[in-house]
């Protein structure tokens, strides 16, 4: 589960793929950090509701994500509300 890409990687597989247009790069470089963007947001989201619905309270999720119980309610609230009741629903 270690296995992560290293950025110098990501770096050349992007230079390789627009070689002769810095702008063409920052444009790719845009896309994937998006791209990654949402995806960890998602990979939050997932497991701070596998937390609440194992019991944990919002004081211990966000000592866990380094932000205050506020902070982590405030993000994440609603998300879980809306998946529990996206999943209720099926």
């Amino acid at each position: 589960m270690d296995r992560q890409v290293p950025l110098r990687d990501v770096i050349v597989a992007i230079e390789r793929a627009h070689p002769d247009s810095s702008l063409d790069q920052l444009a790719a470089a845009v896309i994937h950090a998006a791209h990654w963007l949402r995806l960890a947001d998602q990979l939050l989201d997932y497991f701070v509701d596998q937390a609440r619905h194992a019991g944990m309270p919002w004081a211990e999720i966000g000592t866990h994500l380094g932000v205050s119980r506020q902070a982590a309610q405030k993000r994440f609230a609603t998300r879980v509300a809306e998946r529990h009741a996206a999943t209720t629903r099926l």
